[in-house]
């Protein structure tokens, strides 16, 4: 006698669904799998399961009717794609993806959510999660949708944002450089525009084309007060303690990969490395790991000694990690770093801080626990322990304190699209030079670009002489490690940054990067076709 488990399967899929397209077919329960990919779809009842993609932690998803169709809605990302199901359930198709039931499985009950809840319409309320307010969003988080407790986690974040103010100086030469050439009447002149007096007003009134030309010009000075203002450096973000603690109480009832991954990051951004891994053991259950997850066996193991110390000398020696994108540190003489990479990098100890600077701009940061690991506190090196494995130099010299300029920001109109870097550079200001150069090599002109660099490398400016390595792996015709050893060899004490830029770079991989750039730009001047020639007749 077939079991009455099958009927009330059906059933419970035609109540939710009462449609003429849920009459047609209805997915089973159970385990799919994608055909051409590893990719699974675990249906548990006539409204719930998880979508898994690989390389990510599983995600919850909703079916629901929209438009008279049956729709996956992801609770992460809020995406609804049509769902069609052939082979009597046994075959579902989401976004071109056909997926087979592999582990057919009881439906449980449909869940009924409550009316004017966010699983009540999850395509709609995730749709309006950027405008939703905190109590709509902490709302819908407690019922278990992990794309309104990411947004909540970001929502808080830039909330913490310190507000960044535009320098006063930079915002009157904006506005100095959007009004000039612009004629104003004469009864704003001597003051009368600064100060809108009435007759300056009147004037302006009657005259439109001048009231147009200021409209641009104040849109331009917005504009340019902006760029520079985002090109400012900021301070790091720190999330308030109770909120932290929220997102935290959260990410335990809502367990996701993902969201309790970022509360991790949020912890360890404000300094709480603790807080971080309890937030981090909740992302990594089983099944649910994330990149992120490689990194916690060893965070546990250092359990409460988990307190970086401030650094007051460079290690030396050998160290490794588990994962990351570098797992293994090999410090040696002079502040030199081996990354296991074909370059060394170069360290130095700065506000208690362990800095290993790289080729992006930035600066690995590590601290020392007192157990003598290291542990990754950028985000580059996040939630990464160093063990020294005893291995390497025993005894290493001193780092050496090489001359370096900051990039001044003595030009800072020219970061706005139209800004004068040639005037600038003209007049001797670096950041103008600086400038050009970047523009210069965008363009492909890296040959004119290396002059510029090398003139901001010379007045000891490391981002010249950095740009200016990248102008030689780029250009043919620029020899940046001729340019540095001259550089170098001008400084008598051998400190000028150039000799630093020289001894860390690997110049046999550059060289090779060039010569493969130079043969790839010759193929494509030879695959370029011959230009026709006339057909009329003479």
């Amino acid at each position: 006698m077939p079991s009455p488990t099958p009927h009330r399967h059906w059933l419970a899929w035609a109540l939710l669904l009462a449609t003429p397209m849920a009459a047609a077919q209805s997915p089973q329960c159970g385990l799919f799998k994608a055909d051409e990919s590893s990719s699974t779809l675990r249906i548990s009842s006539p409204n719930r399961g998880e979508q898994k993609h690989f390389g990510s932690a599983p995600s919850p998803v909703a079916f629901q009717q929209i438009d008279g169709k049956l729709q996956l809605v992801s609770l992460e990302y809020g995406l609804p794609s049509a769902l069609q199901v052939r082979d009597r359930g046994r075959t579902v198709e989401v976004d071109g993806t056909v997926y087979t039931l592999q582990t057919p499985a009881q439906c449980a009950a449909a869940a009924t959510p409550a009316a004017g809840s966010c699983l009540a319409d999850a395509a709609a309320c995730l749709d309006n999660r950027t405008i939703a307010p905190l109590s709509v969003l902490e709302s819908a988080c407690q019922e278990g949708v992990p794309g309104m407790c990411l947004q909540l986690a970001d929502r808080w974040h830039d909330e913490a944002k310190p507000a960044v103010d535009a320098d006063p100086a930079v915002q009157k030469a904006a506005l100095d450089a959007a009004l000039s050439g612009i004629a104003l009447p004469a009864a704003c002149h001597d003051g009368g525009f600064e100060q809108g007096t009435p007759a300056c007003a009147a004037a302006l009134e009657a005259a439109p084309a001048v009231q147009e030309q200021l409209v641009k010009a104040a849109m331009t000075a917005a504009m340019t007060e902006a760029v520079v203002t985002m090109a400012a450096p900021t301070a790091p973000v720190i999330v308030p303690a109770e909120r932290r603690q929220q997102l935290l109480q959260l990410c335990r009832k809502v367990p996701h990969g993902g969201f309790c991954t970022r509360v991790a990051e949020l912890s360890w951004e404000a300094g709480d490395p603790l807080q971080a891994v309890q937030a981090l053991a909740a992302a990594c259950t089983p099944g649910n790991e994330t990149s992120a997850c490689e990194r916690l066996p060893a965070l546990q193991a250092v359990g409460a000694s988990l307190r970086p110390q401030p650094a007051t000398t460079l290690p030396c020696g050998n160290y490794r990690s588990d994962g990351g994108l570098m797992d293994t540190l090999d410090f040696g003489d002079a502040g030199l770093v081996g990354v296991g990479w074909s370059s060394q990098l170069r360290a130095r100890v700065e506000g208690g801080d362990i800095r290993i600077r790289h080729d992006k701009g930035g600066d690995f940061v590590l601290r020392p626990l007192p157990d003598g690991q290291l542990l990754g506190l950028d985000s580059w090196t996040r939630f990464q322990v160093f063990a020294p494995t005893g291995e390497g130099a025993t005894g290493c010299s001193a780092p050496k304190q090489y001359t370096v300029l900051p990039l001044p920001q003595d030009c800072p109109l020219a970061l706005a699209d139209g800004g004068d870097a040639e005037a600038c550079c003209a007049q001797g200001k670096l950041q103008g030079c600086n400038i050009l150069g970047n523009r210069l090599a965008l363009s492909g002109n890296w040959l004119q670009a290396a002059e510029h660099y090398t003139t901001v490398c010379r007045a000891g400016v490391r981002e010249g002489c950095e740009n200016l390595v990248t102008a030689q792996g780029n250009g043919a015709g620029v020899d940046a490690r001729a340019t540095l050893e001259q550089l170098c060899k001008a400084d008598h004490n051998g400190l000028h940054v150039a000799c630093d830029v020289l001894a860390t770079q690997n110049w046999n991989l550059i060289v090779l990067g060039g010569a493969l750039q130079k043969a790839a730009d010759e193929a494509a001047v030879d695959d370029t076709p011959p230009p026709r020639s006339s057909n009329r007749k003479r």
